[in-house]
């Protein structure tokens, strides 16, 4: 039964996080099937079952988030909120030799699963491919369907970024990054960490870039010298991606080229907002629907894009509070802080650019590589304290 939860863990963060395969299903019903995949095979596992109070915290995020998205969209946001989170409590019962083998076998199959893609996306440069036909979705442009990846028919560069079976290249960044930082980027002990970070590398997405490049920094540079030695390698791929053909390249075009200055958004990668969306989102600071949404008392159809502002328009700041809350709650007593504090950031600089906080790929790594992190530190504490007396006895 624990290998079924774990399947089912691995399809839902891949549903979640829009695979294809499972689009034109209902949303409710993934969501149904998901949680009692998930609560049949563990209430058949030999766990104590506990809800202390930081699991009541937990709890309490989750419904007020349930309530607010009630009170906003009707009873049926509201059971999907409440199912989307729920989850998490159930990741909150495993003990920490089941959280570290279903990250693994999370990790592992998400690997494996993205190969078939690499091997097509790469010869779809050189030769024509037969295909499974053409896949569309609203808001897109149409793909052409390999099944383990989709290539996008929008001319230009997009069709070198690398989004396996995902819509988006920086749908599969993020999950991706998540993932290497749950595992710690122990690319050493944990040799499939390198197709996920190949994937971040080919998805040529610049938030996934900055997302791992800073993962990666708060996790592993401990000493000047490792952190000269990252400035310098930065300092190079920069300096290649410059020079390499004049700048015209791939990872200029796409990625260098869009962290230039830019007087309206900063960089000119900062471009996840649409003009309605900033009059929209400038029009309402300072009135109450910037607390509450503009639900009903704007053209929604208008607000377009991804990132915070469109988080706050449809959710209202108190929406966004509630969502911080939860993700505050999820952290244990007594954590791993450095872990803990970086993943946090990670994920609070992931909501600025793209704001899907129910998002299964967020929740699960967070959550477990959190709680490995807590239960690791407690372990070594727990040595350290056995020496410790064994010396001062004898």
């Amino acid at each position: 039964m624990w290998s079924i939860f774990k399947i089912i863990n691995l399809w839902w963060l891949l549903t979640s996080t829009l695979a294809w395969p499972m689009l034109s299903m209902p949303q409710m019903l993934l969501l149904i099937v998901a949680n009692l995949g998930m609560l049949i095979p563990l209430s058949f596992q030999p766990i104590n079952f506990s809800f202390g109070a930081k699991t009541g915290w937990v709890v309490l995020a989750i419904v007020a988030l349930t309530l607010w998205a009630t009170w906003l969209d009707g009873w049926a946001s509201g059971v999907i909120r409440a199912l989307q989170f729920m989850p998490v409590l159930y990741l909150l019962q495993l003990p920490y030799e089941y959280l570290k083998d279903l990250l693994k076998f999370t990790t592992k199959w998400y690997a494996i699963l993205l190969i078939p893609g690499f091997v097509i996306y790469f010869l779809t440069w050189f030769i024509p491919l037969p295909s499974l036909g053409t896949f569309e979705h609203d808001g897109y442009m149409p793909f052409t369907n390999y099944g383990f990846y989709i290539k996008t028919t929008y001319d230009g560069l997009q069709t070198y970024r690398y989004n396996a079976f995902f819509l988006e290249p920086g749908h599969q960044s993020i999950a991706s990054t998540f993932l290497l930082m749950a595992n710690r980027f122990d690319f050493k002990k944990f040799k499939w960490l390198i197709i996920l970070g190949v994937a971040v590398v080919f998805s040529f997405s610049l938030a996934g870039y900055l997302f791992a490049i800073i993962g990666f920094l708060l996790l592993k540079v401990n000493s000047i010298r490792k952190g000269l030695l990252a400035f310098v390698f930065l300092g190079g791929v920069v300096a290649a991606g410059l020079l390499w053909s004049g700048g015209e390249n791939t990872l200029n075009e796409i990625i260098i080229s869009r962290l230039e200055y830019d007087e309206t958004s900063g960089i000119k990668g900062n471009n996840r907002f649409f003009n309605n969306t900033d009059f929209e989102y400038g029009r309402v600071i300072g009135t109450k629907y910037f607390w509450t949404s503009v639900k009903g008392h704007s053209n929604m159809e208008l607000i377009s894009g991804a990132g915070y502002k469109i988080y706050i328009l449809h959710y209202g700041m108190i929406g966004t509070l509630l969502a911080l809350f939860l993700y505050l709650s999820l952290i244990p007593s007594r954590p791993d802080y450095r872990f803990s504090i970086s993943f946090f950031i990670v994920i609070a600089l992931c909501f600025l650019q793209r704001a899907y906080p129910y998002w299964y790929c967020w929740l699960f790594p967070y959550v477990v590589g959190i709680y490995i992190a807590k239960y690791e530190k407690d372990q070594r504490n727990a040595i350290e304290a056995e020496s410790n007396q064994e010396l001062f006895l004898s």
